[in-house]
């Protein structure tokens, strides 16, 4: 069974599942639409549900974005978002995320930029994105903003045609208090600690998700997702990876606030 979410006004409150962490979010796509989870699309097809591929379930997310689909909030975007200011996350207090991503073979990744498929974005547009999951060329690329300057936090090979696991676990500090770790399939591929994470804000950034970047060298790309969650400090890897996933292969899998 899973966790069911409640709407009341622009606060979701998380019904609670015997044995589970309670999830501040989820948008698994069960419900047969886009309805989970706030959207930024150009086109009425940017952003569907789908039979397959799936993660888990029944149902998937397909991003489209095309190379003549005009500009969203300043940019060539099909994304799903938390959303700015109602977001329930907290500075200095630590989160979990998780999400599937799926690409297809026919995908063609940026060579002189990158495409940003998974994000966490400033409130109000201080350096941003704060940390984000790209494609380039053959690889993913993770980075991060915070600091104002983007530096590279790690880079590993991507595969086509499957589905890539990503679990976070992060503290949102604008000290060097922070910490990030992030799993590619099980596997630690960052883990950095007492670092900034967040640009001095009341609130800790929202999280987005699907294609955001320029379509240059094709005329379009689809990307899937599935699986999206994200837990607070009671959260753990186990709480957001999705269904028979794989378990971290490091033991990096810390108690909260461990350094």
């Amino acid at each position: 069974m899973k966790p069911v979410f409640i709407l009341i006004g622009l606060i979701s409150i998380a019904v609670a599942v015997p044995g589970q962490t309670n999830l501040l979010k989820l948008a698994d796509f069960e419900s047969g639409d886009l309805s989970q989870i706030r959207t930024q699309k150009a086109q009425t097809d940017s952003l569907t549900v789908v039979t397959a591929p799936v993660r888990a379930g029944k149902f998937a997310a397909r991003t489209l974005l095309r190379a003549s689909d005009p500009k969203v909030a300043k940019g060539q975007r099909a994304e799903f978002s938390d959303g700015g200011k109602t977001t329930l996350v907290e500075m200095e207090k630590d989160y979990w995320y998780g999400l599937s991503i799926f690409i297809p073979d026919d995908f063609v990744a940026p060579t002189n930029s990158d495409a940003v498929l998974f994000q966490w974005h400033t409130q109000q547009g201080g350096p941003s994105p704060v940390l984000a999951i790209r494609v380039q060329a053959g690889e993913w690329v993770i980075t991060s903003n915070a600091t104002e300057k983007r530096r590279t936090l790690g880079t590993v090979p991507f595969a086509k045609n499957r589905w890539t696991d990503w679990v976070v676990h992060v503290r949102w500090s604008a000290a060097h208090k922070g910490f990030w770790t992030v799993w590619k399939d099980g596997v630690e591929v960052v883990n950095e600690r007492d670092v900034v994470t967040q640009y001095p804000e009341a609130l800790g950034p929202y999280a987005k998700f699907g294609q955001y970047h320029s379509v240059n060298k094709t005329a379009q790309n689809i990307v899937y997702f599935d699986e999206y969650r994200v837990a607070g400090p009671d959260g753990s890897y186990a709480a957001v990876a999705p269904p028979n996933g794989p378990a971290p292969k490091d033991k990096a899998a810390r108690p909260t606030g461990s350094r």
